[in-house]
Parts: C-alpha cells; sequence; structure tokens
C-alpha cells in the first residue's frame, strides 16, 4: 500500500506522498480550497491535484474542512479522548472519490460546566506534534489550546482571538484611527501585558485603544501591534493555570514571535514551536497507517 494525505482547508490544501517509512517524498499545494468549491466538484480537484500520485493500492486519508458540513462529505465529530487508531477507526470511506478515499473526523469536547467545542483539521497535526503529554496551541483565527495525556487528545479550549482582532480591527470604531500594520513591539508588549494585569479581562480595555491615541499616548501607526497585544494577552491570561510552565507551540515565526512575548510575561517559560506543515504531515501519516 502507498499513501497520500491531504489537509484541505478552507483557502487551501497541501498534498503529501509518503515513502515507506513515512517520509514526504513529495508534496503538492493548490489554492482550490474547500470553501471554494462545490460539492460535485471535489472529486475532480483531488483527481488533478494527485495526478500520477495514484496507483492501484494508494490509499488518501483527508483532514481539515473537507470534512465539514459544507465540505465534500461530513465526517462526525469524534468526542475526545481520541488518538490516531480511533481517527482512522471512526474514517469516513469516501464512494465518489477517485481512489480509495478516507475523511478523518474532526474531534468535539466538552468541559466540566458542560461548553462544548468542535475541531476540524487541528486534531491532525496535534498528533503529528510529537508530544505525548501537555498542553499544544495552535494560534490563529480560533486559536485551539489542547491538553494531549498518553498520546491522546484528552481536552480542548477555543479562543477566536483571530476573528476578533480581524473584526475589531476593520469593523469597528477602534480601528478607526489606526494607520497601517507595520509591527510595533513596544505597543504589542504594552497590551499584552495589560490584559494580562486585569482580572477583569479584555473587554474593559479595547475602547484604550481609540483613547490613547485621542490623547496623544498611543501613535495610530501602534494600534494594530496594541490591539493584537490586547486580545493575545487576553488569550494567554484565559489559558495560564491551562498551560502551567511550558506549552507547545504549532504555527508560523510571527505568530510565534508574538506569542513567546505573552507567554513570557504571563511565566510561562518553557515555549517549543513546531511548523505546522510538518506536524500536519505526520499526523496524516499516523492517522493513514492504520487505516482499515
Amino acid at each position: 500500500m502507498t499513501l497520500v494525505g491531504v489537509d484541505w482547508g478552507s483557502s487551501n490544501l497541501r498534498a503529501y506522498r509518503f515513502g515507506a517509512d513515512g517520509t514526504v517524498i513529495d508534496r503538492r499545494d493548490s489554492p482550490r480550497g474547500a470553501a471554494r468549491l462545490k460539492r460535485d466538484e471535489f472529486p475532480q480537484v483531488l483527481a488533478d491535484t494527485l495526478e500520477g500520485w495514484l496507483e492501484a493500492d494508494t490509499r488518501v486519508v483527508l483532514a481539515g474542512m473537507v470534512g465539514a458540513r459544507a465540505g465534500w462529505h461530513e465526517a462526525p465529530y469524534l468526542p475526545c479522548p481520541a488518538d490516531p487508531a480511533g481517527l482512522a477507526a471512526a474514517a469516513l470511506r469516501v464512494e465518489d472519490a477517485p481512489a480509495h478515499c478516507f475523511i478523518v473526523p474532526g474531534l468535539s469536547a466538552r468541559d466540566a460546566s458542560g461548553v462544548a467545542n468542535v475541531m476540524r483539521g487541528e486534531e491532525t497535526q496535534i498528533l503529528g506534534s510529537g508530544l505525548s503529554d501537555g498542553i499544544i496551541v495552535l494560534p490563529g483565527t480560533h486559536s485551539k489550546w489542547a491538553r494531549v495525556e498518553g498520546g491522546r487528545i484528552t481536552g480542548f479550549s477555543t479562543i477566536m482571538t483571530g476573528e476578533m482582532y480581524a473584526l475589531l480591527r476593520n469593523n469597528s470604531l477602534l480601528g478607526q484611527l489606526a494607520e497601517g500594520e507595520t509591527p510595533d513591539e513596544a505597543a504589542f508588549t504594552l497590551g499584552a501585558q495589560r490584559a494580562l494585569d486585569n482580572p477583569a479581562g479584555v473587554l474593559p480595555l479595547l475602547f484604550s485603544a481609540r483613547a490613547d491615541v485621542l490623547l496623544g499616548s498611543l501613535a495610530p501607526q501602534a494600534v494594530a501591534s496594541y490591539l493584537s497585544g490586547l486580545l493575545i494577552g487576553g488569550e494567554v491570561a484565559a489559558m495560564r493555570d491551562a498551560a502551567g510552565q511550558g506549552v507547545v507551540l504549532i504555527c508560523n515565526a510571527v505568530l510565534a514571535a508574538h506569542y513567546r512575548v505573552a507567554l513570557a510575561l504571563a511565566g510561562v517559560t518553557g515555549v517549543t514551536v513546531v511548523d505546522g506543515a510538518d506536524a500536519v504531515a505526520r499526523g496524516l501519516w499516523r492517522i493513514g497507517g492504520l487505516l482499515k
């Protein structure tokens, strides 16, 4: 059996062809994300992307928004705790595919008070991170903080940091005085520290992004970084107890630098950064190798 893994998100897809030992021997990227396709377009897009890779015994494991309700076929959420074997066992076999294709289910969880959470795609990165026990953070539009115990994802929380930043920056009174997106480390650190120091949370602090500009204590060019600092600092403050003394970050270098600052201000000194593309490839390999 040969194995191909596909990380099919809303905006893009990344495909990996694996060697017998799990090494990625070829990779392809496409802008044909799941949110841009009608349901009947998925088979052809997949066939075009994987052209020349498919043999009679090839299995294709797909993860991400391809399995969402608005994707190709909905792969129901698997409740935590979950490990690669559980995800492989629950994978959805796709009948209208150009190969032997399986869609990895997303995960669901509820906290002690009954609050629900879901993820789709991040589970593959988490299980490919190499961490057996600890906290994994996936910053982004909807940041995930996941707990891993004995190689199983046992629970997670979602913080809508990236989406809130975009809304505030582009569609609120706070962003009207902002000028540009040039990073300002001092403004970011100020915002993060204020958020971490305020037991009432971020909401009472947000308007200061406007007030400080009007009063001359914050430059318009620093507003974007200040808002980012408030929101990332607020996220870290909310999850400080869960973080303990260390976390694994799965993200790009820019986000990693921001989170390192906020985490250090919160007293979290042990931070390891894992590349997202490498993690998702390893996760696809781990799950795909267990498909029946």
